[in-house]
């Protein structure tokens, strides 16, 4: 009897009636989607971790075969030989940290760089970043959507309370600019 109600498109393919989209709620549809999606990363990020603990465990299983083999002697010239790459990567790392630390400090006045060296890089980065000030300055003589008119007391007393209330602060601040230039 299923058989009967289905009904068969052009392609040979079942055809499904949807329900129309007036009565769908798209902000639970959202709260789904970002529920779906932050359980696939947490189950990616647990497979990352499963995998690094089991390339350990078979780095491990190997090594204790050729020590099972007798190859003690090739396993620590491959050891020793890791070990001096990592020790020559792990100098780098320190030199680069070293060259942006005194980079970091000499942003710092000379008399108070003895209270801040024995902080860590990314202390002594935080603290830098909030000592400065941002770089992002507002623009000081037009703003986008209004226009740059130069009003006088008289002109802009004429205009509607709407628009008086709307560029009080230009105004002002276009008198205290005026003032400033005196």
């Amino acid at each position: 009897m299923t058989e009967e109600q289905t009904t068969l498109n052009v392609d040979g393919q079942n055809a499904q009636t949807t329900s129309p989209d007036g009565d769908v709620d798209y902000e639970i549809l959202y709260q789904k989607e970002k529920k779906y999606s932050q359980s696939l990363r947490s189950r990616a990020q647990e497979a990352e971790t499963k995998n690094g603990d089991l390339s350990l465990k078979a780095e491990d299983d190997r090594q204790a075969k050729l020590i099972a083999e007798g190859k003690k002697d090739d396993l620590i010239a491959e050891l020793s030989e890791r070990n001096k790459a990592a020790e020559a990567d792990l100098s780098g790392y320190r030199k680069e940290e070293a060259l942006k630390k005194e980079s970091l400090l000499e942003s710092i006045d000379e008399k108070d760089r003895v209270y801040y060296e024995n902080m860590t890089l990314t202390q002594l980065e935080h603290f830098v970043s909030q000592s400065q000030s941002p770089d992002v300055s507002n623009p000081a003589v037009a703003v986008q959507g209004r226009t740059n008119a130069d009003f006088s007391i008289d002109s802009f007393m004429k205009e509607n309370d709407k628009f008086k209330r709307e560029n009080f602060g230009d105004i002002l601040k276009s008198y205290k600019q005026k003032a400033s230039n005196k």
